[in-house]
């Protein structure tokens, strides 16, 4: 039996630890209480139930309410002796969460982060700046396995939290850090019950993985062009409900934003073009259709819903209960970890070889006006990766061979 430890507490950890825990395995998950401490209702019961209508080609079901093994804010606690380290926690945490977890790291354990969000990179810098030389496998992901939300938790009548799962992804982008490492890697991950139904496509290189991360692409665009009615939503006659959550799959796309996040698509496959990566491969009529990449990943590679039909939000995510998160704001991590994670750093790797991006330059810099902030200044860059003092071709080589 596999003993998975989990770290981070939010949507997707929640998932990942029910999910692995009713597959089979020995799971553990650990939260920070100085982040989002979202686990104080199930310390002492440890109970998630994991419900929902898990959309999936293999019509694949597990649903269920899972007792995990161990819920605690003790990191060594957690590590020690786990096969494999899940990690799904905002990227901004990144940095601190890796200081703590590199040092206490064994050999033969694999590290898997979802999504990536260039996090390979930085566990990696962190590893060899503190001289670190445990043989792990890093593994990025380009997205959650899941499209995923807690509905319920901190509740400590029932002490149990609730995540539903929408969908389950049919395949997924991932690659190694170095990318030698994919065969091993590819080998062991089937001890990990959360993979069970997905297809995990080798991607090239984990800068392919950091570009490849769909909720850059559909989140910044729909919500930077969607703001007034983001911020008037429920608040002015005619706008939205006040028990209506704003939606951006539901309200906020549209022909001309689909326009928009394709555009923002071929910047980033021409900084791979540019590296000599791939990218994940994303049609410009499925950016034209309601559901865009998310249709695709819960129906299949053919379907399309036209604009002119609604969502159907009776299967769609449904939204946290209680009042505290009945608004969505324009300090969602749609803006606030994407924009500085997945723009910045692609605007970084743009900087070396000045591929032209004024798409993800504009959507950064108006994210910078309204939030009156610099992400770039404050967000992802490549001295956060290691990468500051290498050349494009330097860059690619490490990623692919570790050297």
């Amino acid at each position: 039996m596999a003993i998975i430890t989990i770290i981070g507490a939010g949507n997707g950890a929640h998932a990942l630890a029910a999910d692995c825990k009713l597959g089979g395995a020995k799971v553990r998950m650990v939260e920070f209480t100085r982040f989002n401490n979202k686990v104080k209702g199930i310390l002492n019961s440890r109970r998630i139930r994991f419900e929902g209508i898990e959309m999936n080609h293999e019509n694949f079901k597990r649903n269920g309410t899972a007792v995990i093994d161990m819920v605690t804010y003790n990191m060594k606690e957690a590590v020690q002796g786990a096969n494999h380290i899940l990690v799904s926690v905002q990227a901004q945490g990144f940095e601190q969460i890796f200081e703590e977890l590199a040092p206490l790291l064994e050999d033969g354990q694999t590290v898997s982060i979802f999504p990536d969000n260039f996090g390979s990179l930085i566990l990696r810098r962190i590893m060899r700046d503190k001289g670190i030389n445990t043989k792990v496998i890093i593994a990025g992901y380009s997205s959650l396995v899941y499209g995923t939300r807690l509905t319920d938790f901190n509740n400590m009548e029932t002490q149990t939290d609730v995540v539903n799962v929408m969908y389950r992804e049919n395949e997924i982008r991932v690659d190694t850090l170095p990318s030698r490492d994919f065969d091993a890697y590819l080998s062991t991950s089937k001890e990990i019950p959360a993979l069970d139904a997905t297809t995990l496509i080798h991607g090239d290189t984990v800068l392919d993985i950091g570009l490849s991360n769909v909720n850059v692409l559909l989140h910044v665009p729909a919500v930077v062009l969607n703001t007034g009615t983001i911020e008037n939503w429920g608040t002015i006659p005619h706008v939205g409900a006040p028990d209506v959550i704003y939606d951006i799959y539901a309200h906020g796309v549209s022909p001309c934003v689909g326009r928009v996040q394709y555009a923002f698509y071929q910047e980033q496959a021409a900084i791979a073009r540019a590296f000599g990566v791939s990218i994940m491969p994303v049609e410009e009529d499925v950016l034209q259709s309601r559901m865009g990449l998310i249709g695709q990943m819960m129906y299949g590679e053919d379907f399309r819903l036209p604009f002119s039909e609604p969502l159907d939000q009776t299967t769609w995510l449904p939204a946290p209960k209680g009042e505290r998160f009945a608004h969505f704001t324009m300090e969602s991590r749609y803006i606030t970890e994407d924009v500085p994670v997945g723009c910045s750093g692609a605007l970084g790797f743009a900087a070396v070889l000045q591929v032209e991006t004024p798409v993800i330059r504009a959507m950064t810099n108006l994210s910078n006006i309204m939030m009156e902030t610099d992400y770039c200044k404050t967000g992802f860059n490549l001295k956060n990766f290691g990468l500051e003092k290498m050349t494009a071709e330097e860059m690619v080589n490490y990623m692919r061979t570790g050297k």
